[in-house]
């Protein structure tokens, strides 16, 4: 089991302090991104809407943990040792993987992130339903303390995209204008 080494957690740290320091890096890929999806019409902000594609502050986008948590999760069996758990492995494996991508598609995709909170609620229910949260130990808790997080990360990175789209910028919209009395001599 990992998690009796010393040296396992203090590479799990620098793992999420590296991530951390980088998650400008990250937040700038994810607006190059989403910019590159509206150039070439993969999606579109609606009539009379834009979305804000400039990276945002370190609060503004923090799909950059549901990523970390995703490869956690997919980790889970051989981190805290419990890779002989009949069910364990395949829930945590496809579970973790499936985080993981839907974030990745939720850059461009929003909605998707939707995901992300049901994989979540799936993970606190998934040690009971398939049968391996009585194992005893980490089995459980592991598994549900990471699905609290990814479904709260979702709800997160749907409110910061809701944030990025805005009433569209005001254009000349042309009119005709009728002339008061032109108007009044067609009245009865």
């Amino acid at each position: 089991m990992l998690t009796d080494k010393w040296w396992f957690w203090v590479l799990s740290g620098a793992l999420v302090a590296v991530a951390a320091l980088g998650s400008a890096h990250y937040r700038g890929l994810a607006a190059r991104a989403r910019d590159l999806a509206l150039k070439r019409r993969l999606v579109e902000a609606g009539s009379g809407r834009r979305i804000d594609t400039r990276p945002g502050g370190f609060w503004s986008d923090l799909s950059w943990l549901s990523l970390l948590l995703g490869v956690w999760v997919a980790a889970s069996p051989w981190i805290w040792g419990y890779d002989h758990v009949h069910g364990a492995v395949a829930a945590d494996v496809v579970t973790g993987a499936a985080v993981v991508v839907v974030t990745l598609a939720g850059i461009v995709f929003p909605p998707l992130n939707a995901l992300t909170i049901v994989a979540g609620l799936w993970l606190v229910l998934a040690p009971w339903i398939v049968g391996y949260g009585d194992e005893g130990g980490p089995v459980g808790l592991s598994d549900t303390l990471a699905g609290v997080m990814i479904a709260a990360f979702g709800v997160a990175a749907l409110s910061a995209a809701a944030k990025r789209i805005a009433p569209g910028a005001s254009m000349p919209i042309g009119r005709v204008r009728r002339s008061i009395g032109t108007e009044n001599e067609r009245r009865p």
